[in-house]
C-alpha cells in the first residue's frame, strides 16, 4: 500500500507542485481513503519528504551502479556527470527546482541534515568500493563536499560552467572534484 501511495503522491506532486497538491488528490489517485493516507503519513509535508527520500535512494543507487568497476577518481567524474544529468531528468525534482526551489533549499537545511549526511555516507561507501584509500573521516568530508557542490548547481545551474553539457561537466569534475579523492 505504501508504494501505491508514494507513486500516487509523486504523480500528484509532479502535476500540481508541492504547494497546490493536496492530500485528497493523492488519496484519490492512490485509491485509498484520506484516513488511510493519514495513518501512513500525518500530513502533506511528511508525504512529500517520503517521496523525496525515495527518489534520493533511487538516485544514489543509480550513481552506485555508474561507479561499479571504476577506479575512485573516475567514479567521481562519471557519478558527478551522471548525477547532474539525472537531476534534469527527474520530473518532480525539475518541477520543484523551477517553481518551488525553497522546498529543495529546505532539504539542505539543518532539519534535514540527517538526509544529507546519510547521502554523504552512501557516496563515501561507493567511493570506498571504487578503491578510495584515504581515511574514512576525510572520505566522508569529501563526499559531503561533493554533494553540496552538486546541490548548489542543482539550485542555480547558471554560472561559469555549463551544467547542461555532459562533456563540460565531466571536465569540471575531472579537474576540480576527482583530485580530492585518493
Amino acid at each position: 500500500m505504501t508504494t501505491e501511495i508514494l507513486d500516487a503522491a509523486q504523480s500528484v506532486f509532479e502535476q500540481y507542485g508541492a504547494r497546490r497538491a493536496n492530500v485528497e488528490d493523492v488519496a484519490r489517485a492512490a485509491g485509498v481513503s484520506r484516513s488511510t493516507l493519514y495513518r501512513a503519513y500525518p500530513n502533506k509535508e511528511a508525504l512529500l519528504a517520503a517521496v523525496l527520500e525515495r527518489q534520493l535512494t533511487d538516485f544514489l543507487a543509480e550513481l552506485d551502479r555508474v561507479a561499479s568497476g571504476l577506479p575512485s577518481r573516475e567514479a567521481v567524474v562519471e557519478c558527478f556527470t551522471a548525477g547532474i544529468a539525472l537531476t534534469r531528468e527527474i520530473p518532480l525534482l525539475a518541477r520543484l527546482v523551477e517553481t518551488e526551489p525553497e522546498i529543495i533549499t529546505g532539504v539542505g537545511a539543518s532539519s534535514h541534515s540527517s538526509l544529507v549526511l546519510g547521502a554523504a555516507d552512501q557516496v563515501a561507501t561507493t567511493l570506498r568500493r571504487s578503491g578510495a584509500t584515504m581515511p574514512d573521516d576525510e572520505l566522508h568530508v569529501v563526499a559531503e563536499l561533493m554533494l553540496r557542490v552538486a546541490y548548489t548547481y542543482l539550485l542555480n545551474p547558471r554560472g561559469q560552467v555549463d551544467m547542461t553539457d555532459d562533456a563540460t561537466v565531466r571536465a569540471y569534475a575531472r579537474r576540480y572534484l576527482a583530485p580530492m579523492v585518493s
